[in-house]
Parts: structure tokens; C-alpha cells; sequence
């Protein structure tokens, strides 16, 4: 997922594109991953956006974390990530989204075009559902998700299952409202 790295391609027109893309990349990825064996990709054009990441992981005390965060450096370097305890409120999603420094970005940050923060909001509150509902799930990593002026496209997901019993956060369920 790093175009910066030259691990991907865009507009991809025709076989022989596809054919000169693919050597490209498997040498960048020979370059700089030596001894793997690298699995490419190829999926329909999203439309292009602000790439961000969405992730929700059972921690032992508060069980399932929802984290968001404006992808790349943002995320990898600094850890310019917000995290939130399901069951989220539409209040708690916008100030998660509002809450990484890299916010600007989704907002028209130096003349780019405003992402649509509703279509992600809403991906952010289905993963916070999920999260909360489904005790099986132990990790859900939505990176890509590639929001654009109109929508969200969640361009790669990673999903852990483990049986339900195992969820370690019972006894908060269990405390009355």
C-alpha cells in the first residue's frame, strides 16, 4: 500500500500496462523485501481521496478499541491516531475524526478538494457496531480507506476471528446501566 515505495499502481490501461506494472513492482518488492515471495493485488480504481485507517483490537481490560488515523506518516511515524471504546455515538466518531493532528487534511488542507467525513464517519460507526456486536471478532484493520469528495472506499481489509467465549471484556457487559 505505499505508492511512495513504488508499491502502487494507478490508471491502469490496457494487458501490457498491467504486464509492465506488475515487473515493477515485484522488482521494488525484491529491492527491498530480499528472500519473499510478494502477492500483488489488482482491484477496480477507487476514486482517489485522503487515505486513512480504521482498526478495532480486544484489549484485555476494555475489550474492543476502535482506532482511526490519517494514513501514512501520520500513522506510522508519529502515532497521530485516536482511539475510542464501543459502543460509539455519532458525537464520539467525529471527535475521533477530528481529534488526529492530520485532521486539515480531510477538510481541504491548501486548496485540496474536502473528503466526504460523513461517508467515513459512517465506515468509523460500522466498525464500532461490529466491534461491539460481534464477540467472535478479535481484530478488524480497514487500511486503506480511501476517502474521497463523494464516499469511502475501504480498498483492503484484514479481519482475526476467535470463538465467541473468548472475549475477555465480560464483566463490563455484565455491570447494569
Amino acid at each position: 500500500h505505499r505508492a511512495d515505495l513504488g508499491g502502487v499502481r494507478l490508471d491502469i490501461a490496457d494487458a501490457e500496462d498491467l504486464a509492465e506494472d506488475a515487473e515493477r513492482m515485484l522488482a521494488a518488492a525484491s529491492a527491498l523485501l530480499p528472500g519473499t515471495d510478494p502477492v500483488l493485488e489488482v482491484q477496480a480504481m477507487a476514486p482517489t481521496g485522503v487515505a486513512c485507517v480504521v482498526r478495532s483490537v480486544e484489549d484485555e481490560l476494555f475489550g474492543p478499541v476502535v482506532s482511526f488515523g490519517v494514513a501514512g506518516d501520520a500513522v506510522d511515524l508519529l502515532d497521530d491516531v485516536t482511539h475510542g471504546v464501543p459502543p460509539l455515538t455519532d458525537v464520539d466518531v467525529a471527535r475521533m475524526v477530528r481529534g488526529v493532528r492530520a485532521a486539515p487534511r480531510l477538510f481541504g488542507y491548501q486548496g485540496a478538494p474536502a473528503a466526504d467525513v460523513a461517508a467515513l464517519e459512517d465506515v468509523l460507526a460500522r466498525v464500532s457496531v461490529m466491534a461491539e456486536d460481534l464477540p467472535e471478532l478479535a481484530s478488524v484493520e480497514l487500511y486503506p480507506v480511501a476517502v474521497a469528495e463523494r464516499g469511502a472506499s475501504v480498498l483492503h481489509a484484514t479481519i482475526r476471528l476467535r470463538p465467541a467465549e473468548r472475549r475477555t471484556d465480560a464483566l463490563r457487559r455484565a455491570l447494569p446501566g
